[in-house]
């Protein structure tokens, strides 16, 4: 009979962390589950360290070609049996009870496909690191204490918007493995972007169910394989990619959307303006970082002519267009592409709060 939960732990060169990785899968109160281990053929001992566990007849390891980490990823995803499916990414951690949440979550709400939960942030010792105030905090506001369901054009707005998921890290998601017949497994030509690409796309098969209770972590460490650097010509690339992922998914959009005048560039305004912003074409930059500046003019010159000769003419005057506040603006966009908004409060028996939000 097959598991109710695939536990899928891609891998490569991530000794340090395995120890406690194995720890938390092992001790989940939830035990209907088969861990899928890939390892795309380290050699820092990883291998050698799975081999403990190979006599578990829950556990399966195999080594894959080393051909990137989402390569690693769908590796896992070709073998998955279960019902649902887990992303035990190797050098983080999960709470015992974070299977048999999410998983109560999708067996009680059918008809989703997808549910996500709080996490929190730990360094190498897995110490819990200070969580930093962000958009998306500020976007769902006192929602993010509130256990509720999100539209699936609700989510695909702020998964465009904010430049990522917005569950922030795999580990904080549980999905029906049903769900990789409408779309597909993850991108492996894009970098570190394929997650949130795949993420673009989920949300407009499935709405998605929110539980604040913190389930999961996200280990932040020099070495980690989705360490985000943005460089000009990343950022450049990446909101290239972004367009063309948007676009490949404009036949599952509303008509509310994509009738709107130049819908394309104002659903993805936000993303161009931080990439515009990092060109420093504005006073304080210059004062404060000139060589930014003087970077920004000539590799805007040569990428970006017309945005920098018209910021050039403002004489560098405070960026109006892009220094708004970015959830102020997706609020207004959502309400003229008719996204629903606010979310929808659920049953509170499998969650710690249950009160009724204050919005």
């Amino acid at each position: 009979m097959p598991p109710l939960v695939s536990i899928c732990l891609p891998n490569l060169n991530t000794r340090p962390f395995l120890e406690e990785r194995m720890e938390t899968i092992l001790a989940q109160t939830m035990t209907d589950w088969e861990l899928i281990v890939c390892d795309s053929y380290s050699n820092d001992g990883s291998w050698e360290f799975f081999q403990k566990f190979k006599n578990d007849p829950r556990v399966r390891l195999y080594q894959v070609p080393r051909e990137g980490m989402y390569a690693g990823w769908n590796e896992c995803l070709k073998r998955v049996k279960g019902q649902f499916v887990y992303f035990a990414t190797s050098d983080d951690t999960a709470k015992p009870t974070c299977l048999e949440r999410l998983s109560s979550v999708l067996s009680r709400y059918k008809d989703v496909d997808l549910a996500i939960c709080g996490y929190e942030a730990i360094d190498e010792a897995s110490k819990v690191l200070v969580p930093q105030p962000g958009n998306l905090g500020k976007f769902y506001g006192a929602w993010q204490a509130i256990p509720h369901r999100r539209a699936g054009l609700l989510e695909f707005f702020v998964h465009v918007g904010f430049y990522g998921p917005s569950w922030g890290t795999m580990t904080a998601v549980l999905f029906r493995s049903r769900l990789l017949e409408k779309t597909g497994g993850f991108r492996t030509d894009c970098g570190s972007s394929a997650d949130w690409f795949w993420a673009i796309r989920t949300a407009l098969f499935t709405d998605t169910v929110y539980m604040p209770d913190v389930l999961a972590t996200w280990r932040v460490h020099p070495s980690q394989a989705t360490k985000k650097h943005h460089p000009l010509p990343v950022l450049k690339h990446s909101y290239r990619l972004l367009q063309q992922a948007v676009l490949d998914s404009q036949d599952l959009l509303p008509a509310s959307v994509t009738d709107v005048d130049d819908w394309l560039a104002t659903l993805l305004r936000n993303y161009r303006g931080e990439y515009l912003l990092q060109l420093g074409l504005d006073r304080r930059t210059i004062q404060a970082k000139p060589m930014t500046t003087v970077k920004g003019v000539v590799y805007g010159l040569l990428h970006e002519p017309r945005y920098v000769l018209a910021r050039l003419l403002t004489g560098l005057t405070w960026e109006q267009e892009f220094f708004g506040h970015e959830e102020d603006y997706l609020q207004r966009l959502m309400s003229k592409m008719q996204v629903p908004w606010p979310p929808e409060p659920v049953g509170s028996d499998w969650c710690v709060t249950g009160k009724e939000p204050v919005v």
